[in-house]
């Protein structure tokens, strides 16, 4: 006899157990195989035990199971970022500015301005990227004035950094420096307006000290700092974080996250991608000792090592327009080191963005896939802006898995600028998908790109930068985009058993939306907000309006 279909939506280990929590009458996207939807879901100890209509998910609810009416509101599962460098940026998270979504100059005014009115008298006011300067309207020349952040700001060092270019400093953050903006030094870096003062631009030598200057005040509070970060992304909408390391991400900032682990604090899943650079030594080889007794995709849930990156050697780093450095001494290094990976059976997450050297990567792999199959292991290439179609089915054939992420929406004009019309075919989602790839969404952020998911989910649908131009047309449809932020990207950090989908047996990680994504219209996509976040079965945020 036929089953009906929707027992294929609980779990039969469940069937017979009451659940502690019951969320009905809402409109659940499962983004399960079938891109199924639901009204209902039944939540006990952290997994979801069935998934269905009101009327199935009733045999769940006994007297002690609380019942939360969804009023129709949207589900989505929780959203997973596959490449974020938030183990850097939390060292200094609490004093952060965020000017995402502004688009007019005295409204970023403002927006420092408020946080200066929270603020206490000396305390650091960062923004650490996640904006450019032309998304601003009616700014000056030069971009943030010094004269301007001084009035938003009067009590408070305030230092903008304008993606990994330069920054923007007020007179107490260059006081904090040495620098007396009525008689200024001869200091590298330091530009001056046309009566001989500093204007606000900060670049090389002075920059450099400011940001010396801010790492050195926020050593004192680093775990109130790291559940900062954790907090705010979960506000955000992001459920699980996969962190790329980078190229000064030592071992000790992670301490923060293993006390937070270790307390039972994790308020959002942080995976990690385990640096091998040897700092302060300039040589082909990465010290892979580094992952002597490392267990990596097993153990705690919330917080652990899922593989190697983004960097495995510095010489083969490579942007979209310069070619990595891969002499045949690079490329027989790279080889052996990639092969060491392969042997061990380590994932490895390489930033890769140029053709040329996406090519050059392959060679190896494909060397390397003679003797240990490279498949299983899901080595995934990060950024892939430049890569051509014919690499992406190359890349295909051995099993690679491709990580995209949304650095277009801050940085897609200087793609334009570099690549003419040709830029309108890279970061190449709608490619990847055609030629059944599979790929995930991340952003890349803080610095290069805004952390926030729904922008993220924007971008991928339009193909706009924040300020509205049009900079690609490998946009993709919103199911597509949702596929790829949630079970795609658990797939990227083997977890796809345990999260990515809304299904029966896995872990309640979802997002209680305050518009419905499928049916908003596509311009006001970065506008979705959550009004509640789930991570295990637990809310690590609502909104105060919910009343729950």
């Amino acid at each position: 006899m036929k089953m009906p279909v929707s027992i294929l939506f609980i779990s039969l280990s469940s069937a017979a157990f009451s659940a502690e929590l019951v969320l009905k009458n809402g409109n659940i996207l499962q983004v399960d195989s079938g891109f199924n939807t639901a009204s209902a879901i039944a939540i006990e100890k952290g997994e979801i035990l069935a998934i269905g209509s009101d009327k199935e998910i009733d045999i769940h609810i006994e007297s002690e199971t609380q019942i939360i009416d969804l009023e129709g509101r949207t589900v989505i599962p929780g959203l997973i970022d596959n490449h974020m460098h938030l183990v850097r940026a939390a060292q200094s998270w609490g004093h952060q500015i965020r000017l995402e979504g502004i688009t007019d100059y005295e409204q970023a005014l403002q927006q420092i301005a408020e946080a200066a009115a929270k603020a206490k008298p000396g305390q650091w006011l960062v923004a650490s990227g996640g904006f450019v300067e032309r998304q601003f309207a009616n700014r000056p020349k030069a971009g943030f004035l010094r004269s301007d952040l001084d009035k938003a700001a009067p009590d408070n060092p305030v230092y903008l950094q304008h993606l990994f270019d330069w920054g923007y400093a007020n007179s107490a953050a260059m006081q904090q420096i040495g620098v007396d903006v009525s008689n200024p030094p001869q200091m590298a870096g330091l530009l001056l307006d046309a009566n001989g003062l500093p204007e606000g631009p900060v670049t090389k030598r002075a920059q450099f000290l400011l940001e010396e200057k801010l790492a050195e005040n926020t050593k004192q509070n680093q775990l109130e700092q790291s559940y900062k970060a954790l907090q705010d992304l979960s506000r955000a909408g992001l459920t699980t974080v996969v962190d790329a390391g980078g190229f000064d991400t030592v071992d000790a900032l992670y301490d923060p996250f293993v006390t937070l682990s270790q307390q039972g604090k994790m308020p959002m899943r942080l995976f990690y991608m385990k640096q091998v650079i040897p700092w302060g030594r300039d040589n082909l080889n990465p010290d892979l000792s580094r992952l002597d007794n490392v267990d990596f995709n097993s153990g705690d849930p919330f917080f652990r090592p899922v593989g190697v990156g983004e960097q495995l050697m510095l010489p083969v780093q490579d942007t979209a327009g310069r070619v990595a450095r891969s002499t045949e001494e690079v490329k027989t290094a790279f080889l052996n080191n990639a092969k060491e990976l392969a042997k061990r059976n380590i994932q490895l997450h390489l930033h890769a963005v140029n053709d040329i050297s996406i090519n050059q990567h392959l060679d190896a792999f494909e060397e390397i896939n003679e003797t240990y199959t490279l498949a299983p292991l899901r080595w995934t290439f990060a950024h892939v802006d430049g890569i051509q179609p014919d690499t992406i089915e190359r890349a295909k054939t051995l099993g690679i898995l491709f990580a995209i992420h949304s650095r277009p929406v801050l940085i897609g004009y200087r793609f334009q600028n570099s690549f003419g019309s040709a830029a309108q075919s890279m970061t190449p989602m709608k490619t990847l998908t055609e030629k059944g790839a599979l790929w995930g969404l991340g952003s890349d952020s803080p610095v290069v790109s805004i952390y926030n998911p729904f922008r993220t989910l924007w971008w991928a649908v339009n193909g706009r930068m924040v300020d509205g131009t049009k900079v690609s047309e490998q946009n993709v449809d919103r199911r597509q985009a949702l596929v790829a932020h949630t079970i795609n990207n658990a797939r990227l950090a083997f977890m796809e058993d345990k999260i990515g989908s809304l299904e029966a047996g896995k872990r309640a990680d979802l997002l209680v939306l305050n518009k419905d994504y499928m049916s908003v219209d596509s311009s006001k996509i970065a506008t979705i907000k959550p009004l509640a976040t789930m991570v295990d079965g637990r809310w690590s945020y609502k909104a105060d309006e919910l009343g729950w």
